[in-house]
Formats: structure tokens, C-alpha cells, sequence
């Protein structure tokens, strides 16, 4: 399918792959990312189907199955979540029994996040559909996936001075 922007105020063409860009956003890269990682979400939760399964969670299980014990600000800084957002997540998580905090021996008011075996379970299984997703964003991109990674990493290390790229 293809997919065709139309600016507001152009007549969208008939085709179900028509996007409306409002006119003043048409040459606007953030407006284009933004728009980007909704349709991706989007697509990604809906290869979840009915599963109890959250997208969101990805990221930050994977994180933490590769960083383990890092504390909520670090992990708001890898993920480039707001730490306020990111404590509503991790409560969620915590409660599932996804994971676990970790007071901190050397400071009481710090704590680390750890995975537990059930989100190490839980990890393996959206893994197995972000593996699918990208399948599918990579047959999108095509030959051009190097360019597009280079330059989103180009846009962060210009832009994400608060995010910690490990």
C-alpha cells in the first residue's frame, strides 16, 4: 500500500493510505516523527491482539534485562521517558510482579529496578513480537534502514542532551 500525504485544504485522495498533514506541518521533522512512532505503536499493539500485553513495556523490560539494577532516572534516561510518566509505569509493573525495587544501602531515599523471573517471562514474550514488527518496519524502510538509523541517531545526539546513551 501506499501511502500519500495530503496537506488540510488539498482534496485526500480515495485510497485508505491517504494521511491529512495539517499544511503548516508539512515540512515539520518532528510533527513526521511524532506521527511516525504513533503508527508504529499502533501497529505493534495491534499485533498484540488480546493479550494482557502493553507496548510500552517493551522498551523498558528489554532495558532492564540488559541493565539490571539501574535506578528510575537512569532508566527515564535511557528509555527518553519523563521520569514522572516512567513512575506510573514502574508502579504498574511493580504490581504485576514484572518487577522489583531495590533500596539502595548507601542512600534509604534511592533504588534500583530489577526484573523478576516473571518479567523476564514476560520480556521473552513481547520480544517474540517485536522481532515480527520490525520484520515489518524493515520491509518498510528497505535499503534505506541504515540512513534512517543514522539519521534518528543523528537527531538524539544533537537533541537528547538528557538521555543516556549506553
Amino acid at each position: 500500500m501506499k501511502v500519500s500525504a495530503k496537506s488540510i485544504g488539498e482534496v485526500p485522495g480515495q485510497n485508505e493510505g491517504d494521511i491529512l498533514i495539517p499544511a503548516a506541518f508539512k515540512d515539520v521533522i518532528g510533527y513526521h516523527l511524532r506521527v511516525a512512532q504513533e503508527a508504529s505503536f499502533q501497529a505493534f499493539n495491534a499485533s498484540l491482539e488480546k493479550t494482557d500485553l502493553k507496548p510500552g513495556w517493551y522498551s523498558i523490560l528489554t532495558i532492564l534485562s540488559e541493565y539490571d539494577g539501574l535506578t528510575p532516572s537512569d532508566l527515564s534516561k535511557v528509555c527518553g521517558r519523563d521520569r514522572s510518566t516512567l513512575t506510573s509505569t514502574l508502579k504498574g509493573l511493580a504490581v504485576r510482579g514484572l518487577i522489583e525495587r531495590r533500596q539502595n544501602p548507601d542512600d534509604q531515599r534511592s533504588y534500583s529496578v530489577r526484573l523478576t523471573d516473571e518479567g523476564r517471562k514476560m520480556h521473552s514474550r513481547l520480544h517474540a513480537f517485536a522481532r515480527e514488527h520490525d520484520r515489518r518496519l524493515d520491509e518498510i524502510v528497505g535499503k534505506d534502514k541504515d540512513v534512517l538509523i543514522a539519521l534518528l541517531a543523528k537527531v538524539v545526539g544533537a537533541l537528547g542532551k538528557g538521555l543516556l546513551i549506553m
